[in-house]
């Protein structure tokens, strides 16, 4: 497996990083791996378009919703505003 050394961290995001470890039963080392694979899984699922997935679905239930509903314009009120 591979090393990844980081360099130039500030100390107190250690220590925030070291206080995470300490709640979660981890040391430094676990807890960062934890950080990483979690980061990269939901990089990964955002790449892969799983999230426009839901967001399909989504639009797809607001228009069900919303189906023969009427809804008015609303450029008169827009431009009442406006004129404020």
């Amino acid at each position: 497996m591979a090393q990844i050394l980081v360099e130039n961290l500030d100390p107190v995001i250690i220590e925030k990083l070291e206080t995470l470890a300490k709640q979660h039963g981890r040391s430094l080392q676990e807890e960062l791996k934890q950080i990483l694979e979690q980061a990269a899984e939901k990089a990964t699922h955002y790449h892969t378009g799983r999230d426009m997935e839901k967001a399909r679905e989504a639009i797809a239930r607001a228009q069900v919703r919303y189906t023969e509903k009427f809804f008015s314009d609303s450029t008169e009120l827009i431009r009442e505003d406006r004129e404020r």
